[in-house]
């Protein structure tokens, strides 16, 4: 799934990663959040979302500021550029699923959700 998205979005000429639209959603849903609490809603490590807010930091979808009491507590900020990228990134993912989704029946997604949902509360 993570692929066909990549190649969704590199073949309509966008310069974002599956992992990155996971952060711009987040963000998108909340901005301003700390890196820590990115990790956490993307069930990533802090050294990955430091990796990636760089990365997106470089694209000038992304700003950071640290917190006036802590230094060591960073927030991360949308720019014009990465909210302007919603509709278009969501047209994406959105494209990916029906792909993926062809031929399943509502019921089998259904499934698959709840089946999907019980194993990451296992895991919790």
């Amino acid at each position: 799934m993570a692929n066909r998205f990549n190649q969704n979005l590199e073949k309509f000429g966008h310069d974002v990663t599956c992992e990155q639209f996971a952060v711009l959603d987040a963000l998108w849903k909340k901005d301003g959040q700390t890196q820590k609490e990115l990790a956490e809603c993307t069930y990533k490590d802090k050294t990955s979302i430091a990796r990636l807010v760089d990365g997106m930091w470089k694209r000038k979808l992304v700003v950071r500021t640290q917190d006036k009491d802590d230094a060591r507590k960073k927030f991360v900020y949308l720019t014009d550029k990465g909210k302007m990228l919603r509709v278009k990134l969501v047209r994406q993912i959105e494209k990916t699923l029906t792909q993926a989704q062809a031929g399943v029946s509502e019921n089998d997604l259904k499934t698959c959700k709840n089946v999907l949902l019980k194993i990451a509360e296992n895991l919790v």
